[in-house]
């Protein structure tokens, strides 16, 4: 009860200098599916995902303001809005069907001006200013979202950094359940330590004993649920003790907007890679630049010591989990010698590897800490070409690398005769059952030169298919109240452009690239009952067009 008291005054006196409250962004229940810093793919959630029961909920600005941002895009947030308010704060929407009509309209005119679905707008502070509880947008299921929802970001407008919507929201979300553990990792954090490295479940830890020697790191598999929702979110504090002595924490409720790729750091990363499974890592890689971390000691096992761990998990309202267990240390020699394979790559310096005819640029602070790597050459029947190993795909890279990787005689020839375009030679990167993806690069007549942001097997590829393009409606007769719908995909290198043309006029088209499909309902496309025309031009990344056109009648 104290704790949880200490949360509640720390929050009205951290916030308690807001201009106004902020109302709930929707009139339903607020259930949550995500929370605030959940754990990502190479980034913190920026926000809450309030789930809503079908698409189309009105969506209310929380307070008073003005749009500063109207984005576009068939990735990351679909359509989002940004209202900057006041008090030093801007809250953004993201995954909207739609804008309220008076924004709506701004944002279409401009997508017609720049003739582009995708759209980054900054209005003047005066064109659309809103007051609070005012309609601005409908809830979706736009961009990267997996179902509808409404996704709510407040954050610092100056730094940009998104902060914890829960400390504003007039109406927090029901929490009295403690936060859920999976298990424990543990690590041996340097070459001279030793531990049976490995993750326990929690029923096969808790109050147990680990054996180890020397440098030593603990890692926790973690979550946090609601009252309601059923959804794992994540937690907001850890806290390590080592025989009583706090040795680590870590808390986020503010989350560096530049630094959010750092989460690679934050988890074991290769676990995310082989099982998806996000350990949160109880210490600090030399090259983490996170500033969540309030504490953080080592933990030196010696021969004969005995050291009770125990671990103190929070949630944004004070709910704690303990648990509990023991390290007993012995001598190094009690262990299989650490066996480390290939060249060992310092993180603050930088590398100019050439092997096997590649070469591999690393500039320093790369990597988060020091890493081993593999790199290797061997025959695929992937397009019959070499592969080339650089590392593996458990091994976090926080900015690209330069990789250059001669091209085959053979596609030389067809280049050098016409027969391929040069844009169509590309660098891929294989993975599981050898799916391939897309990794990009440019010939410059004896190599293909790219930028990867992951390690793993890559090699030489070529698309030389342009995309499919198909309809998707299943009548040509269609009424004002039916959407047109083109079916678009691509076998290899993705969709890189796209254009619809109705009677030789260019008109807006939403990319829904989750259904591989482009619509536009027909009342928005300013068109009259009668015969008409649509062109889709569709373009890949390796420059392979497709031109289709299909005949339709509007009643």
């Amino acid at each position: 009860m104290k704790l949880k008291l200490f949360y509640l005054l720390f929050s009205l006196c951290a916030f308690g200098a807001k201009a106004q409250n902020y109302i709930n962004p929707m009139d339903i229940p607020v259930v949550l599916s995500a929370s605030f810093a959940e754990l990502r793919a190479n980034h913190f959630h920026g926000g809450l995902d309030i789930s809503t029961p079908h698409i189309g909920v009105p969506v209310k600005s929380v307070a008073d303001g003005y749009v500063s941002r109207i984005k576009v895009s068939p990735y990351g947030y679909g359509y989002g809005l940004y209202i900057t308010h006041y008090d030093g704060h801007t809250t953004v929407y993201g995954h909207l069907s739609e804008y309220a009509p008076k924004i709506d309209s701004v944002i279409r005119k401009e997508q017609y001006r720049l003739q582009s679905f995708d759209v980054d707008y900054f209005p003047d502070s005066t064109l659309l200013t809103v007051k609070q509880g005012e309609i601005v947008a409908y809830s979706g299921n736009t961009g990267g979202s997996l179902g509808p929802h409404l996704h709510l970001e407040v954050r610092d407008t100056k730094t940009e950094d998104p902060l914890n919507p829960l400390e504003f929201l007039e109406k927090p979300v029901a929490d009295h359940r403690a936060p859920t553990v999976y298990g424990i990792k543990v690590y041996a954090l340097d070459d001279t330590s030793a531990v049976n490295e490995k993750y326990y479940e929690l029923k096969n830890i808790e109050n147990k004993t680990v054996e180890a020697y020397g440098h030593i790191g603990f890692g926790i598999n973690a979550v946090d649920f609601f009252d309601v929702g059923g959804r794992p979110c994540g937690v907001v504090e850890v806290s390590l003790y080592d025989n009583d002595e706090l040795v680590f924490q870590s808390r986020l409720d503010r989350m560096p907007f530049d630094k959010t790729r750092y989460i690679n750091s934050f988890v074991d990363f290769a676990e995310v890679q082989s099982d998806n499974r996000y350990i949160q890592k109880s210490f600090v890689d030399p090259n983490n630049m996170l500033d969540i971390y309030k504490v953080c000691k080592p933990i030196i096992v010696k021969p004969g010591s005995l050291h009770r761990i125990r671990y103190e998990l929070t949630d944004f309202v004070g709910n704690t989990k303990k648990v509990s267990f023991h390290v007993r240390g012995v001598a190094a020699n009690s262990f299989e010698p650490r066996i480390c394979r290939g060249e060992r790559i310092s993180w603050a310096q930088s590398y100019s590897i050439n092997m096997y005819g590649i070469t591999i640029d690393i500039p320093a602070g790369n990597f988060y800490k020091d890493e081993y790597l593999v790199i290797s050459r061997s025959d695929s029947n992937v397009f019959n070409r070499p592969l080339y190993t650089v590392g593996h795909r458990g091994i976090p890279v926080h900015d690209q690398i330069t990789l250059t990787i001669p091209v085959p005689d053979d596609l030389k020839q067809k280049i050098a005769d016409s027969s391929l375009r040069s844009g169509q030679v590309f660098i891929a990167r294989t993975g599981k059952k050898n799916s391939i993806g897309y990794v990009g690069g440019k010939f410059d007549g004896e190599n293909v030169t790219a930028y990867p942001r992951i390690l793993g097997d890559f090699l030489i590829a070529v698309d030389t298919v342009p995309p499919r393009v198909v309809t998707k409606n299943t009548a040509t007769l269609l009424s004002q109240n039916n959407n047109v719908m083109v079916g678009i995909s691509d076998n290899l290198s993705g969709i890189a452009k796209y254009n619809c043309y109705i009677d030789g006029e260019w008109k807006i088209f939403e990319y829904d690239y989750k259904n591989a499909r482009l619509i536009s309902p027909v009342k928005k496309l300013g068109i009259k009952s009668g015969a008409h025309t649509l062109v889709a031009k569709i373009e890949d990344t390796c420059g392979n067009l497709t031109e289709w056109e299909w005949k339709f009648r509007v009643r």
